[in-house]
């Protein structure tokens, strides 16, 4: 937690060292990173000419990104269950908007610090393992997410005491002790050693160290405790001590306070008096204690040369000094406190956390937020505690008096932390519920950065798209399914690649394949993701082409089954329909051929004379424009590219089609002027 510096770096590489490592830099799209450079520094005045060494050496193209606590599980489970609160809070102000009562808003932020502090005993216990003790690089990354956590917890408890649980009138030492007990657990667990030991613990080195921390804690229980426990227990100097603890009057919620004050002031006289008649006097250890306990500067300040930091012993002696502190005094108390602790301490550098405890005792909640942003969270603590303040509405005069747009910040932070997720590595689905929650701007990042998301399946894939479409992102989904046909399409499987393709919209992409189709099936006769293409219906309309697919196959489906007199008026339709693509003509008339040399005819002569019209106008044309083509680009003998699986040389239809037209206009006009027996 110390103050952040800017770091300084090279790149490292001969072309960077050869221009003094002045560097270029661009951000890339879709992501937090940047691609950095060597560049050589120019001027208005440098001339327009190569340098030196240019072509010696090859520009390299550092990718430079912002470093993450989250890449972890452990803390990826925390953003998952903070998430989920976050949801609960929202929904929660929707539906009860008007009626909330303070104590909702404690809840939900007393659920944010439990789910911090188990993550944090998750982080100690995994930290011990042997094989993250062995990797230097693990340790310290658990090492510094244990460090963040535990101050943004420490933080936001503090947050909660002074701004969320207390009133204007509220006494404030005792939810200062309690702060302070749950941030520095140490002393505690010496002293429940000391305990254990019962009599042997006064023999201990560090016995009276640990009673007078305790004492400067606030914990006076635990030392009457261990006390009572010492050998010379009986001593008159221990019975006193006893006696001064126990009778320490301590204010409870309803008890007068002007009754309070008195008992108080009456219990500290009378402990003033017994350190100036000296009943301590045989036991200098114990006689530190009482003054401590009575607030005498000169012990205190000894003892304060010990201390972590300013504000550790700083709720002990508001309740050996000021009891009746409230909220409103305390800026006075913190500053006298810390000008007070700064000249014992000259050289001590206040850190990150210090300083933040300084400005919410100091009610600097403005300054406060801007530190919190500097955190090395990703903004987790700042975008939450602010949408925590934001629904509250307890500090909405504070950001009135501070000309502050409370609204305006919250959703900033929230777009801000939601974008990051979405561009982080498997945090996508967490960045959306943020982004839910910043009307337009956050639907159009949404649109913007989910189609960036890699797939990796077609399960993600299909969850991608169902989010897209609750939202009505239209383009977002047609973009997915681009994605997913071209690569079903490279993975050769064209069922999928066509089914991708006719969800996208696209009409290129499904002309290309439904073309790649029918070329593959006329030169093999293999009809290709026959399944796919049965289940088109209505959607075959989005191209001609695959109005020409769904409609060939449905002949080609006719002529399995053998009902060619159906197939046959489907293949008449077809040739009249004008979408028969230019390289499919042949295989067009060639499943015609046997129509027309069935001794039964199938095809009537209308019908065999429109044949032979696209014969004659259509496939002939087509082939004598190909050769001509091919003749340009090819100093060999033109050959036409048009093939069928059924014949080596497509010209040969001609004379096989003439032919059959010919025999069935014959055979089909004979039975249509044949008059019927009477």
């Amino acid at each position: 937690m110390n103050d952040d510096t800017l770091p300084t770096f090279a790149l490292g590489d001969a072309l960077a060292t050869r221009c003094g490592n002045t560097l270029t830099a661009s951000f890339v799209p879709g992501g937090s990173k940047i691609a950095l450079s060597a560049y050589r520094p120019l001027k208005w005045s440098t001339r327009d000419a190569p340098s030196d060494s240019a072509g010696q050496d090859m520009v390299l193209i550092h990718m430079a990104q912002e470093s993450s606590l989250y890449t972890e599980p452990l803390l990826r489970s925390l953003l998952s269950e903070t998430n989920a609160t976050f949801q609960t809070l929202q929904a929660m102000c929707q539906v009860q908007h008007g009626t909330k009562k303070a104590s909702e808003y404690i809840k939900i932020s007393r659920t944010y610090r439990s789910i911090v502090r188990c993550c944090l005993e998750k982080l100690e216990h995994a930290k011990k393992m042997p094989e993250i003790q062995e990797d230097e690089t693990k340790e310290q990354q658990y090492v510094d997410a244990i460090m963040t956590f535990y101050a943004i917890e420490c933080l936001w408890y503090l947050f909660e005491i002074l701004y969320m649980q207390q009133h204007h009138n509220q006494l404030i030492v005792p939810q200062l002790l309690e702060w302070t007990r749950f941030h520095y657990p140490h002393t505690e667990d010496r002293a429940t050693d000391l305990l254990l030991m019962a009599e042997e613990a006064s023999e201990v080195e560090n016995y009276w160290d640990t009673l007078r921390t305790l004492v400067m804690l606030g914990h006076l229980d635990v030392t009457r405790a261990i006390l009572s426990q010492h050998r010379k227990a009986n001593q008159a100097a221990y019975q006193s001590a006893e006696m001064v603890l126990k009778a320490m009057p301590i204010y409870q919620d309803g008890y007068a306070l002007q009754k309070f004050c008195s008992q108080w002031e009456y219990w500290h006289n009378d402990l003033d008096r017994k350190l100036v008649s000296q009943v301590f006097a045989a036991e200098p250890e114990l006689e530190i204690l009482m003054q401590l306990v009575k607030g005498s500067n000169e012990h205190w300040d000894e003892e304060l040369l010990k201390s972590q930091d300013w504000y550790e012993f700083l709720p002990g002696y508001l309740l050996y000094t000021r009891p009746t502190c409230k909220p409103f005094e305390l800026r006075i108390a913190v500053t006298n406190w810390h000008n007070r602790w700064s000249q014992l301490r000259p050289d001590w550098q206040m850190t990150q956390m210090s300083r933040m405890v300084r400005q919410l005792m100091d009610h600097d909640v403005k300054l406060f937020i801007y530190e919190a942003q500097k955190l090395n969270d990703s903004h987790w603590f700042a975008t939450h505690l602010i949408d925590l303040i934001y629904h509250s509405g307890q500090l909405k005069t504070y950001f009135d008096q501070q000309n502050l747009d409370l609204p305006a910040l919250r959703h900033a932070m929230i777009f801000e932390f939601g974008s990051y997720l979405m561009t982080t590595h498997n945090l996508w689905q967490l960045g959306i519920d943020y982004l839910d929650h910043c009307d337009q701007e956050g639907i159009a990042a949404i649109e913007l950065l989910l189609p960036r998301i890699p797939l990796k399946t077609e399960r993600q894939a299909f969850k991608i798209l169902a989010l897209a479409k609750r939202r009505g992102l239209v383009n977002v989904e047609q973009d997915i399914c681009k994605v997913l046909s071209r690569r079903a399409y490279n993975d050769q499987r064209f069922g999928s690649a066509l089914e991708w393709a006719i969800r996208s919209k696209d009409v290129l992409a499904v002309t290309a394949i439904a073309d790649f189709i029918l070329k593959h099936y006329s030169k093999t006769g293999i009809m290709l993701c026959q399944d796919v293409i049965t289940s088109i219906g209505g959607r075959m309309f989005l191209s001609p082409r695959l109005v020409f697919l769904s409609k060939y196959y449905e002949f080609y489906e006719f002529y399995r089954q053998r009902d060619f007199l159906s197939g046959a008026e489907l293949l008449i339709n077809l040739l009249a329909s004008r979408i028969t693509p230019d390289y499919f003509w042949p295989s067009l008339l060639i499943d015609a051929l046997p129509l027309l040399e069935s001794e039964d005819p199938k095809i009537f002569s209308k019908e065999t004379i429109a044949i032979l019209q696209h014969l004659e106008m259509e496939l002939v044309p087509l082939i004598e424009r190909n050769k001509l083509n091919t003749a340009k680009f090819s100093n060999q003998t033109s050959k036409t590219i048009f093939k069928d699986y059924r014949v080596e040389n497509i010209e040969e239809i001609l004379d096989l089609m003439r032919l059959a037209c010919a025999r069935n206009l014959a055979r089909a006009m004979i039975i249509e002027n044949t008059a019927p027996a009477s």
